[in-house]
């Protein structure tokens, strides 16, 4: 019966559409981006899943204008200029007391960082991408 209830209030992953919800999440998401790089970004959304009180972001970092990230002015820009960053971020998050928070992040990867992030931390395997 407690195995019945469970499941019936399951929520299964899917991409965050209520605008309020996203932007607290990419709020949440930017904040160590901008620690990290010592400058405002924005996200270009590849992908954004929420499985109850868990979301994956898969974004490309752009300048708020819009135009392609350069890390040269940013701690980073030694690896960036040898080519070892992308401008790709992913962050796993996770909602408590109502508050969207970075669990894991990848700044730049040139990786699949993600691969472990569910075993983990106990989230969903379902917000991330498929292999």
């Amino acid at each position: 019966m407690i195995e019945a209830i469970f499941m019936a209030t399951t929520v299964a992953a899917g991409p965050v559409t209520d605008e309020a919800t996203r932007v607290a999440i990419l709020d949440a998401a930017r904040v160590p981006v901008i620690e990290a790089l010592k400058k405002p970004v924005k996200f270009n959304v590849s992908q954004l899943k929420r499985e109850g009180d868990w979301a994956f972001l898969l974004a490309t970092m752009v300048e708020p204008s819009g135009a392609p990230l350069d890390y040269g002015t940013t701690p980073m820009a030694a690896p960036a200029a040898q080519g070892y960053l992308s401008r790709s971020y992913m962050a796993l998050l996770r909602r408590r007391d109502g508050r969207w928070s970075v669990i894991e992040k990848a700044i730049g990867p040139s990786d699949v960082p993600w691969v472990l992030w569910a075993k983990r931390h106990g989230a969903p395997t379902s917000i991330f991408p498929s292999r």
